[in-house]
C-alpha cells in the first residue's frame, strides 16, 4: 500500500506544507500555556488556584525535549543517507557540493531553513508527539473533545509527512519510537522515578512550582532515595534503575 503524492502548497507560510503549519500550532499553543501559566493566578471570587504557576516547567520540558530530539536525530541523519523521496529534491542529491554550498542551501534561503536529505527520522513527527508528550503532561488535553481535535491534527500532519515525500515511512515509524521513549526516559527522571546523577542534574535545572528540596551533594551520596525529599512513594519505582 502506497500513498499517492497529495501535497498542497499553503502561501504565505514558511515551507508552505501542512506539517510545518501544524507543527507551529502545537507550539503555539504551548507557548500560549507558558504565558498564561507563568505566575500562579486565583479565582477573583472565590479565591480557588487557576493555575499554580508551572509555566516555566512546561517550557524548560518542551525546550528539553526538543534538544533531545534534535541531538539523536544528528546522530541518525549524519550516519546514513537514503536517495530523497521529495520530488523537489531529486535534482539535488546528483549535484556534487562542498560543505560551504550545503551550507548555503539550508541555510541561505530565508527562514525557516530548509534542506534535502535529513531523512533518518523524520524531525517534524518527532516533534509534533514531543509537543503532544508536553500537551498531555501539563494537563492541556483534560478535556476529551480538545484531546481528540489535538490528536487529530497531529495525525494530519503525519500523514502529509509521507503524503508530501518528505520522509520514507520507515522515518515517520522511527520517529514514532523516539517520540515514545524520549519523553518516557526523561519524564522518569524529572519525577525521580529513576535514580542517579542524570535525574538529580535534570531536576536541579528544573523550576517548579512546588518547593521541592533537592540535596546539594551530587557526588557518591549514600542514599539516592534521599534524591527528593516529599515525593510520592510511587516515585520510587523501579529502584533498580541507577541512570
Amino acid at each position: 500500500f502506497t500513498l499517492q503524492y497529495f501535497c498542497p502548497h499553503i502561501p504565505h507560510v514558511p515551507h508552505g506544507n501542512v506539517q510545518s503549519v501544524v507543527l507551529f500550532i502545537l507550539y503555539t499553543i504551548i507557548l500560549s500555556g507558558v504565558v498564561l501559566r507563568w505566575t500562579p493566578r486565583f479565582h477573583p471570587k472565590s479565591g480557588t488556584l487557576v493555575s499554580n504557576g508551572d509555566g516555566r516547567l512546561i517550557l524548560q520540558h518542551m525546550c528539553h525535549l526538543n534538544c533531545l530530539v534534535f541531538l539523536t536525530r544528528t546522530t541518525t541523519v549524519g550516519l546514513t543517507g537514503l536517495p530523497q523521496p521529495n520530488p523537489k529534491c531529486v535534482e539535488q542529491q546528483h549535484l556534487p557540493v562542498t560543505f560551504e554550498n550545503a551550507l548555503q542551501f539550508v541555510m541561505g534561503r530565508g527562514f525557516v531553513p530548509h534542506a534535502c536529505g535529513d531523512l533518518i527520522y523524520s524531525g517534524h513527527v518527532g516533534c509534533t508527539l514531543i509537543c503532544m508528550a508536553v500537551l498531555h503532561r501539563h494537563g492541556f488535553m483534560k478535556n476529551k473533545i480538545v484531546a481528540v481535535g489535538m490528536w487529530i491534527v497531529a495525525a494530519i500532519g503525519i500523514y502529509f509527512t509521507i503524503s508530501c515525500r518528505s520522509h520514507y515511512s520507515v522515518d515517520v515509524v522511527l520517529a514514532f519510537y523516539f517520540g515514545y521513549f524520549l519523553p518516557e526516559w526523561y519524564y522518569n527522571r524529572s519525577d525521580g522515578r529513576v535514580m542517579g546523577r542524570v535525574s538529580r542534574w535534570i531536576r536541579k535545572m528544573e523550576v517548579r512550582p512546588e518547593d521541592l528540596q533537592i540535596d546539594d551533594d551530587d557526588d557518591d551520596s549514600s542514599s539516592e532515595e534521599g534524591d527528593i525529599k516529599g515525593c510520592p512513594p510511587e516515585s520510587k519505582y523501579p529502584m533498580s534503575i541507577s541512570v
